[in-house]
């Protein structure tokens, strides 16, 4: 029950103190519980003398009380039970504050270490996940967890403690009773021991299911044009509702099982009170109890079984957070695939020269590319063409080692990546794909994300650069403009241009292209063209493309084909040649003296360039 909260300790140790202080506070409620009922034996065995056992167990002579009249005694009594209820009152309300604190904090915690773990964690990590599983393991799980934590530091901690506190004096005070009070006990743990596991279970299908809706959702809502243009909505919904009757089934089998833990122990508390009160009443009747020491035990057989029925209760809580921890775990336990190597050293300012040498790279027992041979000269631009599937996004997507080869090796200025330290190689990469991700923000923020922190010169220049300038000036805010999520109140000739400025501001040796003027008509993709060409002046490029507006401008083009490179030259050569690249579908020939649209000249970038 506890290793959820050992295993997540280190959110935990910044918050020990406030943690302490709960617990103190908690442990001092539980005492003031504890003695709540003793005023009320006073008064009713000693003020109103109901028999003539009163004080049979010295409670008056150990606080020095016994020479007081009643009135003197019932002020007593009452002003005791006035502070101990004060007392109990305030402890509870700033224990369960710290530590539901406490709980609030952590999970908060939490929340970070997961979402960052997953930032971090290998591109084949990704691939393999649904991205409405990981939504629902930040969310869903982490509420779980929350509810969980804060019910083991705030119910359970001072119930356990209640539920020693007052075993321990009914044992004292009269053991033949108390063991009697007690008798239902087992009864009450063993339940819970029956039913936690099937708890378990329920509530881990339960989060599976909910799981299936929300990647369910989450592809539909991110492809629904495709959807609607395909008029498809009818199977989705179809493929909706029956996971939605799968997540209804878990549900109630998990409702099956809470409400009849509920009934379960109410039953067998009653019994155990039924249990007090006839061997209680027959002891006070024959005056072996007084009736003060009976009241003072039921008080307790209360404070006895509401935490029972706490604990019992908290079967459900507890075993649907021990599920989501588990998931939650089952992330942060993941080690990301690609790390620095021991003594990785920090990469160079780096001349752009990029190297794959007899690079071979697989995945999920399938291999994909097959002992590629590449080179990219420092200022040069390499195309990469080849059917689709060939492997040439998964080709370049080596080079910023978001894959490791599995065999050879990649080089940047003839040094193997895997013994530069990541973060400092990526920092010299940009990448500019075939399907720009914008993110929530505005139109400047977007361009501004390239670099840590630009100056607002830096972007302005890279907008007019990228000829982002020309349809920003037509809105009314601007570059203050808000971008719809994933930039689809864009086109996406607009979307590739934002993309392009952000790689300006980047300012890096090498970029790499991934079809981006694919999908765009003749105009945008002659803007976007322009934007390429500022971006690619003096940098190592290595592009995927089709058209031959692009690849005409390459100093070299390699030909892939089932993960190898089949042909390799340039453009009008392997034209010539009369293999692969001349039959590839796109190759379309456009004029060469087609006139560029209209723009205005872009302004001087700032002295020392754009970074």
């Amino acid at each position: 029950m506890f290793l959820p909260l050992w295993r997540f300790r280190r959110s935990m140790a910044p918050h020990a103190r406030a943690l302490t202080g709960g617990v103190i506070l908690v442990v001092l409620a539980a005492v003031m519980q504890v003695v709540l009922p003793w005023p009320l034996k006073v008064i009713v065995d000693d003020v109103l003398k109901t028999s003539e056992a009163s004080d049979k167990n010295g409670l008056l002579r150990a606080f020095g009380a016994d020479g007081l009249d009643r009135l003197q005694l019932l002020s007593v009594a009452l002003a005791s039970l006035l502070v101990f209820t004060l007392v109990n009152a305030g402890a509870r309300y700033l224990g369960s504050r710290l530590l539901n604190g406490v709980g609030e904090r952590m999970t908060a915690s939490i929340r970070v270490d997961v979402f960052a773990h997953l930032q971090r964690l290998s591109l084949s990590f990704h691939d393999k996940q649904r991205l409405g599983d990981l939504v629902t393991r930040t969310t869903t799980d982490i509420d779980y967890l929350r509810a969980m934590i804060i019910s083991i530091m705030a119910v359970l901690v001072p119930n356990v403690l209640i539920l020693g506190f007052i075993a321990t004096i009914c044992l004292v005070v009269d053991p033949t009773f108390a063991l009697i009070a007690l008798a239902v006990a087992p009864l009450l743990f063993a339940m819970v021991v029956i039913y936690r596991p099937r708890v378990k279970a329920a509530s881990r299908a339960a989060r599976n299911k909910d799981s299936d809706i929300a990647s369910a959702m989450a592809e539909t809502f991110s492809s629904v044009r495709v959807m609607q243009s395909s008029t498809s909505e009818g199977r989705h919904e179809a493929d909706f509702r029956d996971r939605n009757g799968a997540r209804m089934n878990a549900g109630l089998r998990l409702v099956r099982l809470q409400s009849a833990l509920s009934p379960l122990v109410d039953v067998i508390v009653v019994l155990g009170t039924v249990l007090v009160l006839w061997f209680g009443v027959r002891r006070v009747l024959d005056g072996t109890m007084t009736l003060g020491l009976l009241l003072v035990f039921l008080a307790y057989l209360k404070a006895l079984y509401d935490p029972m029925k706490e604990l019992a209760k908290l079967t459900t809580v507890i075993s649907r957070g021990q599920v989501s921890a588990e998931r939650l775990l089952e992330i942060l336990s993941t080690a990301p695939e690609i790390i620095d190597r021991p003594g990785a050293r920090p990469a160079p300012a780096l001349t752009g020269a990029v190297e794959l040498r007899g690079v071979s790279f697989g995945y999920a027992g399938s291999e994909v590319l097959h002992s590629i041979n590449l080179r990219v000269e420092p200022g040069r631009m390499v195309a990469i063409a080849g059917p689709t599937g060939a492997g040439k996004s998964t080709l370049v997507s080596l080079i910023p080692r978001l894959y490791d080869v599995t065999q050879g090796a990649v080089l940047l200025d003839g040094t193997d990546i895997r013994d530069l330290q990541l973060a400092t190689v990526r920092t010299q990469i940009s990448m500019v794909l075939q399907d720009s991700i914008l993110f929530r923000g505005t139109i400047y923020d977007n361009i501004a994300y390239g670099s840590d922190h630009p100056t607002r010169e830096q972007v302005f220049a890279a907008a007019e650069a990228a000829h982002v300038d020309e349809f920003v000036r037509a809105l009314p805010l601007g570059y203050d403009t808000p971008v719809a999520e994933r930039g689809v109140s864009l086109s996406g000739g607009q979307r590739q241009r934002i993309a392009i400025a952000r790689a300006l501001v980047r300012d890096t040796p090498i970029v790499i292209l991934d079809e981006p003027t694919s999908g765009l008509d003749a105009i945008s993709e002659q803007y976007v063209m322009r934007g390429l060409d500022r971006l690619m002046i003096g940098r190592s490029v290595i592009v995927i493309a089709h058209r031959l507006s692009t690849l005409r401008r390459a100093d070299v083009i390699y030909v892939i084909d089932h993960g190898r490179i089949v042909e390799t030259g340039k453009h009008a050569d392997l034209i010539a040649a009369g293999g692969l690249y001349s039959r590839l579908d796109g190759l379309q020939d456009i004029p060469a003296n087609r006139a560029y649209p209209k723009h205005v000249a872009p302004k001087p970038i700032p002295a020392g360039g754009l970074l």
